[in-house]
């Protein structure tokens, strides 16, 4: 089942290089891309049937030269009518979580940029993986709006102290809240990692609530590039 799901997740990489025009070569299951190596690893412990719903979790780390895979790692829930349609639900959604924002970093970009959202961030080129919200969407948490706007001033905040690389550098923030009438619990993560200042921002923000429980996450990447590049 992992050698079929690797398959059909490496499918989906590279119909994304190929829609967006991208030379890369394959070498033994892994992508040549632009002098970057990109390999998958793929944790599924099976699906979970929920009523008439059957739910396929998937973890999916992208490895960039080598690396442990934890800065483009965001766990997705395909939810489908069965196993095929949820695992196409949950490829689908890790596409646009991780992987577009991704290529579009890596120069392969298939153009669905939203006008609102900023191309940089306290001098890093910014690009924002696709805004899932599971349960009641806010129209407070739709890009643009003043709400959003406020997030992306936290997120600035925290990146303005990072130290500018003199070459190719590529860093990541993942944030996820959880709000419901009784509360909001946010977690967040730079570089793969737990971060508590960012937590802590994020957390002081008036989230939306409309009475109804909601999930958002969002996968920011960040892009150092050389002067003369």
């Amino acid at each position: 089942m992992i050698d079929d799901l690797y398959q059909s997740a490496l499918a989906v990489l590279t119909h994304h290089l190929d829609e967006a025009g991208a030379a890369y070569s394959l070498d033994d299951g892994e992508v040549l891309l632009d002098g970057h190596r990109l390999g998958l690893a793929i944790t599924f412990e099976g699906f979970v049937q929920q009523g008439a719903h059957t739910l396929a979790p998937l973890d999916i780390q992208i490895h960039l030269d080598g690396d442990s895979g934890d800065r483009f790692r965001v766990g997705t829930l395909g939810v489908g009518t069965d196993q095929d349609s949820a695992l196409h639900e949950g490829l689908g959604e890790w596409h646009l979580s991780a992987v577009a924002p991704l290529m579009a970093a890596l120069g392969a970009p298939v153009e669905n940029r939203r006008a609102s959202l900023p191309k940089q961030i306290a001098g890093w080129d910014f690009f924002a993986g696709r805004i899932f919200i599971r349960g009641g969407v806010p129209p407070e948490l739709r890009a643009g709006g003043p709400f959003y706007r406020t997030l992306l001033d936290r997120l600035q905040q925290v990146v303005s102290q990072w130290e500018r690389p003199t070459r190719f550098e590529l860093r990541s923030i993942y944030v996820m809240a959880s709000c419901s009438p009784e509360g909001t619990e946010i977690q967040t993560a730079v570089d793969g990692l737990v971060n508590e200042e960012l937590t802590t921002l994020l957390g002081q923000l008036p989230w939306p609530s409309q009475g109804e429980a909601y999930l958002y996450k969002q996968l920011f990447l960040l892009r150092s590039m050389p002067a003369d590049a």
